[in-house]
């Protein structure tokens, strides 16, 4: 397998709030990425058997975030409350590959909300900058159309 080089322009990290069953949910579909050097080649495996639909392999850093997710919002201390982490762009991207839009866990959209988290987290600064542009131009546009309208108006 060739290793895959994850960049981004934006490597600040993101707030990610999951809740207990998207925090349950990531973590069943995610497997430890195990780097090994042999001969100066990398070889990236997985401590589970990858099938076409089993676990992404992802690296430790993000099965510990899954993990401290699990633990707070199964902590009775903090009374169902959300866990709120900070992940980079990339470990967005590679948990992005597990939310799939249709699954449900007890009467949870979990798959459609991670969609929506990660995507926020990920895009919400260009989708809000398109939304600005996209209304000074159907402003923009308005404008135009009213002073057709009413050209003899100051």
């Amino acid at each position: 397998m060739d290793d895959i080089d994850f960049t981004s322009l934006n490597m600040h990290d993101k707030e990610l709030t999951l809740s207990r069953n998207e925090a349950l949910y990531l973590s069943d579909n995610v497997t430890l990425m195990i780097e090994r050097d042999h001969d100066e080649t990398v070889i990236i495996g997985s401590m589970r058997n990858v099938a076409p639909t089993a676990p992404l392999p992802v690296p430790i850093e993000i099965i510990e975030k899954l993990g401290l997710a699990i633990l707070y919002t199964t902590d009775p201390d903090n009374q169902g409350r959300d866990y709120v982490g900070m992940f980079d762009i990339n470990e967005l991207y590679l948990l992005r590959e597990i939310a799939q839009s249709f699954v449900k866990i007890n009467n949870e959209n979990v798959g459609y909300n991670l969609s929506r988290k990660i995507y926020t987290a990920i895009l919400q600064d260009r989708y809000e900058q398109d939304k600005v542009l996209d209304n000074l131009i159907t402003s923009d546009e308005s404008l135009n159309k009213t002073l057709e309208e009413f050209p003899n108006k100051p």
